[in-house]
């Protein structure tokens, strides 16, 4: 999982719409290791967002949501990489074999995801209630 000890974290679309709750996801990560791991963002996570933006388009709620995912994404642009490998996959399978391939833990909150990750021995860690981090080798 990265070099030196580092953790590779690859965020998941449902993550960063937590931003609107006013939870910031890359701080609670690095509250939980004590140190800033990196993050990386899949290139079909930035166009899930974009597919969210034409669906929701008449959901002022929802549009406030992208947006301020999108916003944060800019802010701490220095704190992630793009990574854009199995992209010919769905969001999903792309997102567990990258963290497979890479050695990444998935954060994500989509409980059909987790499952899906640990049963291809992917670690994950998602959010509790008030956004506490929550890290799991196997299913919860």
């Amino acid at each position: 999982m990265g070099t030196g000890g580092s953790v590779g974290i690859l965020v998941d679309t449902n993550i960063l719409m937590y931003v609107y709750d006013k939870v910031d996801p890359f701080n609670r990560i690095i509250e939980y290791f004590e140190y800033k791991p990196i993050f990386y963002i899949h290139k079909l996570v930035l166009q899930e967002l974009d597919i969210l933006s034409r669906k929701y388009k008449n959901s002022t709620k929802m549009e406030s949501r992208i947006s301020l995912a999108r916003q944060y994404l800019e802010v701490y642009r220095s704190w992630w990489k793009l990574v854009d490998i199995h992209s010919n996959l769905p969001t999903d399978e792309a997102l567990i074999a990258t963290a497979r391939d890479l050695g990444l833990i998935l954060f994500t909150n989509d409980e059909e995801l987790r499952r899906k990750a640990l049963e291809h021995n992917v670690e994950i860690i998602f959010m509790g209630r008030q956004g506490k981090i929550i890290k799991s080798f196997r299913t919860i």
